[in-house]
């Protein structure tokens, strides 16, 4: 009997060991190809933001070097593609409405091409501390991807590190993106942003520019998910770069677990890893050519 009672315990011992193996197992979690996807997504949205705040930016620099020279004369400031006006060539009236048009389409910065229009109206030059700039879109595409939104820009001043801080929020953010069927797939977002100017304020090379950014988004993705996305550690954003440089980005969509997204270590380069549940993935992110977002099934 005693025999027989210890055979049963080890039985059981054995059996418990296995089901929670089993259970262990099963709850492990494996990066999936939707994951990937939804990783890959928020760095296009970034990205095209991204280059449109680049086209904001070289425009205005543009505008406020010829007025500076007095080299303006008229509201019109360029009538290459894209033409770019301002409503008072001068250096005392303000706010000023400034207007960025591609019109049907040309091929601008990084070989993207870029249509419609970009109004922007500026309570003075944005180097200075209390300054405002609202930029809105009109029928604004780049690639064939649609970009929607109304983006507000405030100078907060000198930080302690001596260096210019701004706060953004984008409000109405949406990206439109036409399918192989005919069809259209959006995503929707909304942020609140805070920017330190880390680099090239000193210069008049728009390229020279760098920007630390803090913040946090929310939205709906391209399967309509509710999500939510908080910046943990700063991005590095260059304007000779086409890519987010470094920082992390940590993205909720739903119930799912969260998604670490890194984009490197500061080197100019299109790949970044993804992190859930402890495994880690690279991806390459992408953006220049319609064909080459992928969406999902």
């Amino acid at each position: 009997m005693k025999t027989k009672k210890w055979n049963l315990i080890l039985v059981m011992f054995l059996t418990g060991l296995f089901v929670l193996s089993s259970c262990e197992k099963d709850t492990s979690v494996k990066i999936s190809e939707a994951d990937i996807l939804l990783a890959e997504e928020d760095a296009l949205t970034e990205t095209l933001y991204g280059d449109l705040m680049e086209s904001v930016d070289n425009a205005l620099s543009l505008v406020e070097d010829q007025l500076s020279s007095a080299g303006l004369k008229s509201m019109l400031v360029s009538n290459d593609c894209p033409t770019i006006t301002v409503d008072k060539p001068d250096t005392t009236r303000w706010p000023k409405v400034i207007t960025i048009d591609w019109g049907e389409g040309c091929e601008g910065f990084y070989g993207h091409t870029r249509s419609g229009m970009v109004k922007i109206t500026l309570t003075g030059w944005m180097r200075m501390p209390g300054s405002t700039k609202t930029v809105e879109l009109f029928d604004y595409y780049i690639n064939g991807i649609k970009v929607e939104g109304t983006k507000t820009t405030s100078n907060d001043g000198r930080n302690n590190n001596g260096n210019l801080t701004f706060t953004s929020v984008l409000e109405g953010g949406k990206v439109i993106v036409p399918t192989e069927e005919g069809n259209t797939v959006e995503l929707t977002k909304e942020f609140t942003r805070y920017k330190e100017w880390v680099e090239g304020e000193d210069t008049r090379n728009f390229f020279d520019n760098v920007f630390y950014i803090l913040g946090s988004a929310s939205g709906t993705n391209f399967k309509q998910e509710a999500y939510n996305r908080t910046i943990t550690y700063r991005l590095e954003w260059a304007a000779s770069c086409r890519f987010i440089k470094s920082g992390t980005v940590v993205i909720v969509v739903g119930d799912k677990l969260p998604i670490t997204l890194d984009y490197g270590d500061g080197t100019c380069d299109n790949k970044a890893t993804i992190t859930i549940n402890g495994e880690t993935r690279e991806i390459l992110l992408k953006h220049r050519h319609r064909n080459q977002i992928r969406l999902y099934p």
